[in-house]
């Protein structure tokens, strides 16, 4: 605990099942990350992830609405890609063909 990553501080962590982060970058509030998986009943886990804000004033919660339509891009994005490495999966950004190069000598 403590462990810093990128601009997140590590709050809790239970081994197995739960990685809370919190932001440590200027927010008009406080922010959370938090990342857990369940057991689902038929010997599989269930990855979950989940925002956490409260905001500070009337500028904290206009940050969050501001925000928060892009959240469900970029942690949908995250969680899709936490779910296929846990898999053994590859990534989307891996699975993509690659473009040829438009123009040039051929």
């Amino acid at each position: 605990m403590g462990d810093s990553l990128d601009f997140w501080r590590v709050e809790e962590i239970e081994p197995g099942h739960l990685l809370r982060l919190r932001a440590e970058m200027r927010l008009p509030g406080l922010a959370w990350l938090e990342m857990y998986a369940e057991p689902d009943g038929q010997g599989r886990a269930r990855y979950r992830q989940r925002a956490l804000f409260h905001p500070h004033g009337f500028l904290g919660h206009a940050y969050w609405w501001s925000v928060s339509p892009f959240h469900a891009v970029v942690f949908g994005g995250m969680a899709g890609n936490i779910a296929r490495a846990a898999a053994g999966l590859p990534s989307r950004r891996e699975r993509r063909p690659r473009r040829r190069a438009r123009g040039g000598s051929r």
